[in-house]
């Protein structure tokens, strides 16, 4: 591989901007909509609160772990080359196309459905959700709402990643400072608000097994993106510096966020009722504030959907433009465009494929099908931080995991306790995501492999 080959635009992006692509990549429709999937599984708000505190300590785990990889190997094309490091062509062909196929096109398209379901309508109107004849057929008006969304986005990293980056920021910073300050205000005036009680503790008995994993799915679709700098790895400014920075700051700042505004749904709604209210964000303004908050919160929570979007069609596309430089993707996903330097190749490919599923899944489907495939990549990845020890004991690592090995050891073993019990209970979204990593490792098996020899 040539000097640089690897890094798409130079290193243009700052910690501000890195770090609001993690905080952007996590703060996503999931926090909304996932609190009363939650709150159906698990009955109790000790237990509620309990999933969100876990979900994010083992997000931070996960956090630390990818610290350390970018800080040893800054480059982009998120965790395929950390896996083909650690594990061998073999899995890193596996996990990436498992990424291409699920991971990313499914939450792309979980939270354009989700946008357009539920804040554009509040914005700007009920015609959002009538059909639209387009002449061959008739689509949902959200279907297509999502389209559109989706292809935004993907033309402003078309243009490059520093307008993408400075983006970013806003559409990341604004709205987590301005939900953080609403959150602590409703948890600050508990005494005022009667419509919920968060102290009917409710601890005893303990939720199943399988309703504790199946809250703690839309959890971890929620927390997803802790790991969002490692795509960009190799366009960040002085990485082995920022990118420990980014990874840690945006995931505990997301962390502090989710925990304060279940606090606050809790003291708004209940337990109970929480199950009930669709999406939590804006029904928990119009409880509060009327009219005038719906819009100021729904205007929010829609600008950190976009910045969640925007966040995954960049990163997600730099998967493709490292498998395309080991021959794992067609060659002309490794191109760069001429003028912007951004892989275009595969951020519409990307996008064609997001696109697909938006047509052929609901959201509650998008959601875990690609959080199965986050838990298997995501094990992998963390995981291969003992494999790099163990491999390449003397390489310089400048971050060095210091919660170390019970930060992998904690990720791993709630990631494999969670796909254990939805394999037990013979969940369709664990057998999809399973079943493309093991196509994809017989395919290279039986195809790429001989020809490599």
């Amino acid at each position: 591989m040539q000097a640089g080959e690897d890094e798409p635009t130079g290193r243009q992006l700052g910690r501000w901007s890195a770090q609001a692509i993690v905080s952007g990549s996590m703060l996503g429709i999931g926090i909304f909509i996932a609190p009363p999937v939650v709150a159906q599984s698990v009955h109790s708000p000790v237990y509620f609160l309990l999933m969100w505190i876990f979900g994010g300590l083992a997000a931070l785990c996960g956090a630390l772990c990818v610290a350390e990889l970018g800080a040893m190997m800054p480059r982009a094309g998120g965790e395929y080359p950390y896996l083909r490091l650690a594990y061998g062509p073999g899995v890193a062909f596996s996990a990436g196309w498992l990424q291409l196929l699920a991971t990313f096109p499914g939450s792309l398209a979980a939270m354009a459905v989700g946008t357009s379901t539920y804040q554009l309508p509040v914005l700007l109107g009920e015609f959002v959700r009538e059909p639209v004849d387009l002449w061959v057929c008739t689509v949902d008006g959200p279907t297509l709402w999502a389209v559109g969304i989706v292809i935004l986005l993907t033309a402003l990293n078309h243009i490059g990643v520093v307008l993408s980056g400075a983006v970013q920021l806003v559409l990341t910073m604004v709205p987590l400072a301005t939900l953080l300050v609403v959150s602590l205000f409703v948890v600050g005036d508990v005494g005022t608000v009667e419509v919920g009680s968060p102290h009917d503790l409710e601890l005893w008995p303990m939720p199943a097994a399988a309703a504790l994993a199946a809250a703690y799915l839309p959890v971890y679709f929620a927390y997803s993106g802790w790991n969002a700098a490692l795509y960009i790895g190799g366009e960040i400014h002085e990485p082995a510096r920022t990118l420990p920075k980014a990874v840690i700051g945006g995931t505990l700042a997301v962390l502090v966020l989710y925990v304060v505004l279940n606090a606050g749904f809790l003291t708004v709604f209940g337990v109970h009722a929480l199950a009930n209210v669709g999406e939590a964000g804006t029904a928990a303004a119009g409880a509060l504030f009327g009219r005038v908050g719906v819009v100021v919160v729904t205007v929010m929570i829609l600008l950190a959907m976009l910045g969640s979007i925007n966040g995954s069609v960049m990163t997600g596309s730099r998967i493709g433009f490292a498998m395309a430089q080991q021959g794992h993707f067609p060659a002309v996903g490794g191109t760069l465009h001429p003028r912007f330097g951004t892989p275009v190749f595969a951020l519409w490919a990307q996008a064609a494929l997001t696109i697909g599923l938006i047509f052929s899944q609901g959201f509650a489907r998008l959601m875990a099908y690609s959080s199965c495939a986050m838990l298997i990549s995501g094990s992998l990845v963390v995981y291969s931080v003992v494999r790099l020890r163990k491999l390449q004991p003397d390489r310089p690592r400048p971050y060095r995991l210091g919660w170390y090995p019970w930060a992998p050891v904690l990720y791993i073993v709630s990631s494999l306790c969670v796909l254990l019990v939805l394999v037990v209970h013979q969940d369709a979204s664990v057998y999809m995501a399973v079943g493309w990593f093991a196509v994809a490792l017989v395919g290279h098996h039986l195809l790429v492999r001989p020809r490599l020899m």
